[in-house]
């Protein structure tokens, strides 16, 4: 037979360089203060540019070819095949109140610019409401800020930009519709930086990192993602939004993708008070409005700092109030030098003589009926000699920005949509405060319900699986059997595998397969264990309903996600990260971020479950202050003198109780959600079978502890190295062993016997393990004949579990792929 020939069409020569082509690029680089990288975007503009439009091409946008994919694999869905592919750029706007004259006009050219007639460019507006609850504005109402997007929307149309290669995309509806993709990127990115980095970017939020709460770290890591998710080609956003901008460009980078997003930062226009790096929404007098009046654009600019020459001593860099008032990355806010930072030059440069063949004219000394200008240089030159008074450049301005807002007037005095909008954004401003329920209004709690969705019983017991490892241990079935049975009486139990936790921490090296290969074997592990332990009759298991984080998160995505951004905007970073808690040290900077965004995960989905009751684990910290830790439900409720909750023994159950006593506790939502009981099991045995190593380099996993798919040869094995030194049962893991398998709780065990000869004292029996420690204890009891009886113990345990993973065939190609995957890792760390 001969060699079948490929189906692929041969490479396209590559195009010429054309002097159309090089006056978009120089066109689209006059957007930019700063451009990452110019070679780059002329690179974009031959693949995707002027000319392109002329051929369909068979594959879909370069930039797709490694595309973060969602949950199943899934990716937003790629242009069609016949239509060849535009360049993409993207700005996001918060919609948090009224639109100043930067956001509209300079924008509005900005976007002309990029997508003028030919150029083949698609501007994507990401209308960023959801970024605007987690920034807390208009009150954290996201009905009210849906309402100021659609007025920006109007602003834009009466600002002249042109809006046929222009599409408006609101966050909360596309991530809501593509839910399955739009967050696993975002928890990639998570999983990829540590607190550190993503402080970096804490500008974007105008906070400094030291005030941050949790969900404004959220919000970089989200503005990150959505650039994967447009599939934006170009970010053009302001120099502000820099950091965030670059950290998708590091993003490529961790996650090996080869197309960068180029960076084209637009300049931020000054404040119109003297100090004001940039405009500020909440000081009106700071900026103009795209809506003011005439008598409003007079007042200001008469009004606004116009210095002739440069200050003397120190600058006008920082705001009154010293360093700690100052914008957190407040000296990367402009990239241009500019000792003069007059805001009245800078709205002639960027705003009056930004359009092509704009023009801008005032009143000079020499020519006092006024003098044309189209160039700015020539109008700061006359100005610093002299030539042009602060008064006339003012007066100019005004003319120039009257004429400039007229139809943007119009438009909101004659349209009636348009006028009613912009009467409603009035009206929100003017709101100090969100209005407070009432003592028979409860409010409103976004929360994904699954009880509601059918998944879950109603006062139900949650226990969650731990994080995926390679090596699933007995240790971990034993520990969650031991949280299961911490249940009140007859209360449904839920297992929750939390898979989207565990891809966010970089658990597996966040691979979906690895982790749902880890949950089949401690499925299969757990059931066996519970079996051995219990019988079929009084099985744990039977009762317990298994649940998927991402399965139960995509049945109501929006309102899920909605309850972690809450919980974010509750509690502040340092109190996520269990800092200054008193349960340790907790987190370090240098660690993932993605720990922070699954502890409120982990918030969210307490909420979702509304359980009766929680079992976490109990901290080593108190644990190894001996304190009490006992299994069994602790209530869970505010200590009246302190106000911490005294069932809360980890920053984890600080988090639940702290959030359910300050925020969820109207009386109008007592029944519906009341706060869930804690317990902190501690009957859980210690499986392990050496000793604490003083280095982590002496750790062997064949002698440390039994995995769950041990063959049962190593019930003799394992057992025959375990540390047992006679007359120590302060530290003796055969004990512990036996106790546990043998059941010496006092839980209905038959009692073990331990074989020995008749002159070791013959065959002992043991019913309790107090008894059992005693003889060790005093020397009546021989290590060798402990470890016989342990043995066969085990190899009977091991011989259960290895049947019931073999027989589940989920769970044996688990076993099969983490086995792979730990020789890989062992052959990387060689290198």
């Amino acid at each position: 037979m001969g060699k079948k020939k490929s189906s692929a069409a041969p490479a396209a020569p590559p195009r010429p360089w054309t002097d159309e082509m090089e006056e978009d690029l120089r066109r689209i680089l006059t957007v930019g203060e700063e451009c990452i990288s110019e070679s780059e975007l002329r690179g974009l503009i031959l693949a995707k540019g002027r000319g392109t439009e002329r051929f369909a091409e068979s594959e879909s946008n370069d930039a797709d070819a490694d595309a973060v994919t969602g949950e199943g694999g899934e990716a937003a869905a790629p242009p069609p095949a016949d239509v060849a592919p535009r360049i993409r750029l993207y700005d996001g706007f918060e919609p948090s109140g009224r639109m100043h004259i930067a956001q509209g006009l300079l924008k509005s050219v900005n976007v002309n610019k990029c997508t003028s007639n030919g150029t083949h460019s698609t501007f994507c507006f990401w209308v960023a409401d959801w970024f605007a609850l987690m920034n807390d504005k208009m009150g954290g109402d996201l009905h009210k800020i849906g309402v100021v997007g659609k007025y920006l929307i109007e602003v834009w149309k009466a600002a002249g930009m042109d809006l046929s290669n222009v599409e408006f995309r609101w966050a909360s509806e596309e991530i809501t519709d593509d839910a399955r993709v739009y967050w696993p990127i975002v928890l990639d990115v998570a999983r990829r930086f540590n607190v550190t980095r993503i402080k970096k970017c804490c500008q974007i939020m105008g906070r400094l990192e030291g005030s941050l709460t949790s969900a404004q770290v959220l919000y970089p890591l989200m503005q990150c993602a959505d650039v994967f998710f447009l599939r934006a080609d170009v970010c053009q956003l302001g120099v502000d939004q820099r950091k965030v901008n670059m950290l998708a460009r590091e993003y490529c980078d961790a996650a090996k993708r080869k197309f960068k997003p180029v960076i084209l930062s637009h300049h931020m226009l000054y404040g119109l008070k003297e100090g004001q790096e940039k405009m500020s929404k909440s000081d009106p007098d700071s900026a103009v409005f795209m809506e003011d009046t005439r008598e409003d654009v007079e007042r200001k600019i008469m009004r606004a700092y116009c210095p002739t020459e440069v200050k003397g001593g120190e600058g006008n860099d920082d705001d009154a109030g010293g360093e700690d008032a100052a914008d957190a990355g407040k000296e990367s806010m402009h990239l241009t030098k500019d000792e003069l930072k007059n805001p009245i030059l800078d709205y002639v440069q960027h705003i009056v003589l930004s359009p092509p063949d704009s023009t801008f004219a005032c009143a000079t000394s020499s020519d006092p009926d006024g003098k044309v200008y189209d160039d700015y240089a020539a109008v700061r030159e006359d100005f610093l000699k002299g030539e042009i008074t602060p008064e006339q450049l003012k007066r100019g301005l005004i003319d120039a920005l009257n004429e400039l807002l007229e139809p943007v007037r119009n438009h909101f005095t004659n349209d009636e949509t348009a006028r009613g909008l912009l009467e409603r954004v009035r009206e929100f401003k003017k709101q100090s405060a969100v209005p407070v329920a009432s003592e028979e209004e409860a409010p409103r709690v976004f929360r994904l319900d699954l009880v509601e969705e059918g998944v879950v019983s109603a006062g139900s017991h949650l226990v969650f699986a731990p994080l995926p490892c390679s090596n699933p241990t007995l240790q971990s079935a034993a520990d969650l059997l031991a949280k299961l049975k911490a249940a009140e009486d007859d209360a449904p139990k839920v297992l929750m595998l939390l898979d989207w936790t565990a891809r966010v921490n970089g658990a597996l090296d966040a691979d979906t397969k690895l982790i749902s290969a880890y949950h089949s074997v401690l499925l299969a592990s757990l059931r066996a264990l519970d079996l051995h332990l219990h019988g079929e009759e009084r099985s744990i298991m039977k009762n317990v309903t298994v649940v998927t984080q991402s399965d139960a998160i995509l049945k109501n995505p929006s309102d899920y996600w909605i309850s972690v951004i809450n919980a974010g905007r509750y509690f502040t970073l340092d109190a996520v990260m269990g800092i200054g808690l008193g349960y340790g040290e907790g987190m370090k900077d240098s660690e993932g971020v993605g720990k922070v965004i699954g502890r409120l995960m982990m918030v969210a989905d307490v909420l979702a479950v509304n359980p009766k009751s929680i079992a976490l684990d109990a901290p080593e910290a108190a644990a190894d202050a001996g304190e009490d830790v006992s299994d069994g439900v602790a209530d869970m409720k505010l200590d009246e003198e302190d106000g911490t909750s005294s069932a809360a023994r980890s920053a984890e159950a600080h988090l639940v109780s702290e959030f359910y006593s300050a925020k969820l506790s109207h009386p109008a939502l007592a029944s519906a959600l009341p706060p869930p009981k804690i317990a902190h099991p501690s009957s859980s045995p210690n499986l392990a079978l050496q000793p604490p190593r003083e280095s982590e380099a002496h750790r062997l996993e064949s002698d440390e502890y039994f995995l769950t798919d041990d063959p049962k040869v190593h019930g003799k094995s394992k057992v025959k190295k375990a540390f047992c030194e006679p007359g120590n049962a302060s530290f003796c893991p055969p004990i512990e062993l036996l106790a546990y398998f043998g059941r010496l709780d006092g839980t209905g065990g038959d009692g073990v016997t331990i074989s020995r000869s008749e002159e070791n004292g013959g065959d002992v029996t043991y019913a309790a393990k107090g008894a059992l420690l005693e003889d060790f204890a005093r020397g009546a009891l021989h290590p060798g004949d402990l470890k016989g009886a342990v043995s066969a113990a085990m190899v009977e345990v091991l011989t259960r579990t290895s049947a019931a993973i073999k027989g589940d065939a989920d769970a044996a190609k688990g076993v099969k792929a983490l086995k792979a995957y730990e020789k890989k890792m062992a052959k990387q760390k060689k290198k």
